[in-house]
């Protein structure tokens, strides 16, 4: 039981770098027809690829709106649109993430409960 949960804490610490390994693996460059040189060199690190510039989906729309609700004044004028494109790229990453990870009832953490004797009554 001890390693499951100790498998999935690991995978954890790994999930904020999942969604950039998952636009890397997709954006792999295809093999050119060309000759095949005699010395074979590494392939260039990727670049990171823009994302395709859509408009946010309601859901960014409406956390933008609570965004605007509470910290409307402190925003300048383009920043809530970036707020929006943001939540909205989170949102992808979250999707990705759910599809690429199936987890089990093996795979969720253990909730610790321990009950509390009452103390001595306060007068």
């Amino acid at each position: 039981m001890a390693t499951q949960r100790r498998s999935f804490l690991k995978s954890l610490a790994a999930a904020p770098l999942l969604p950039r390994a998952l636009v890397s693996a997709q954006a792999a460059p295809s093999p050119t027809a060309g000759p095949s040189p005699a010395v074979s060199l590494p392939p260039p690190p990727p670049s990171p690829s823009p994302s395709p510039a859509t408009a946010p989906g309601p859901v960014a729309e409406a956390l933008g709106q609570v965004v605007e609700h509470r910290y409307g004044p402190q925003l300048e004028a383009g920043d809530l649109d970036e707020v929006k494109k943001n939540i909205e790229e989170s949102l992808q990453a979250a999707d990705k993430l759910k599809k690429a990870l199936k987890l089990t009832n093996a795979d969720e953490p253990v909730n610790l409960f321990q009950a509390v004797p009452p103390g001595p009554a306060k007068r």
